[in-house]
């Protein structure tokens, strides 16, 4: 703000000396120019495109000075902000507030971008933690969390949204290529014959042929003695 007035009136001093030297360039007895001459003058400068130009310049040199002076604070004076700032977090009078702005969508939402960076190496690095995965775990094996786990499961809203979300799904082309892919496969594996069931059958059709090769030898046999035993009885009878 400051770089900006001084470019105005640089401007102001810079029209004016102009006007002036034109002034006694043309007459030494001509009136001096007027306050409001000079003022149109100056709108009239202040309106070309140079000067919004330099104004431009000034504004944008200007904040980043501030910037730089923000940055560049001493490691003291960076403290005393923490500090501070710790302070004010901690502090129970602040409490109350600090809840009213939390509560606030946009605030929270900012805050979530704001600190969802470093949320998440947070939680990389307790993951890598040898006691964290150790605690974890033992909350996951917990009586309260099974329970928990399992009303959620058994809710009607949780099923609602199940159903909803298969529903949704099986809406997706690619989705269902993927399903008819999985039952093809499960027909055909269920259809492949499996090693013990060969063994199996092999067991069974030698069983079954060592049983009809033994039921033609009795038969034969027996039917050979029926006729040693008519032959006989005729040679008797003849005598």
């Amino acid at each position: 703000m400051v770089k900006r007035i001084t470019w105005l009136g640089a401007l102001i001093v810079l029209t004016f000396s102009l006007s002036s030297c034109g002034t006694q360039q043309s007459s030494a007895s001509s009136e001096p120019i007027s306050y409001k001459d000079m003022k149109s003058m100056v709108i009239d400068i202040l309106k070309t495109e140079d000067a919004q130009k330099a104004l431009q310049e000034s504004a944008s040199a200007a904040s980043g000075n501030n910037g730089t002076s923000l940055r560049s604070l001493s490691v003291q004076d960076q403290e005393q902000v923490r500090l501070a700032v710790k302070e004010t977090l901690v502090a129970p009078e602040y409490s109350k507030v600090i809840e009213k702005l939390m509560t606030d969508p946009r605030f929270a939402g900012e805050f979530a971008k704001a600190v969802n960076k470093q949320n998440k190496q947070i939680h990389k690095d307790l993951l890598k933690d040898p006691t964290y995965q150790k605690d974890l775990i033992q909350v996951m094996k917990s009586p309260e969390m099974d329970k928990m786990i399992l009303e959620v499961l058994q809710s009607t809203q949780y099923r609602k949204q199940t159903m909803s979300l298969m529903q949704e799904s099986m809406q997706n082309p690619l989705f269902r290529l993927e399903i008819l892919d999985l039952l093809k496969k499960a027909v055909q594996e269920e259809l492949k014959p499996k090693p013990d069931e060969k063994v199996t059958k092999q067991k069974e059709g030698g069983d079954k042929s060592g049983e009809g090769e033994g039921g033609g030898e009795g038969e034969g046999g027996g039917e050979g003695e029926g006729g040693g035993e008519g032959d006989s009885g005729m040679s008797d009878q003849g005598g």
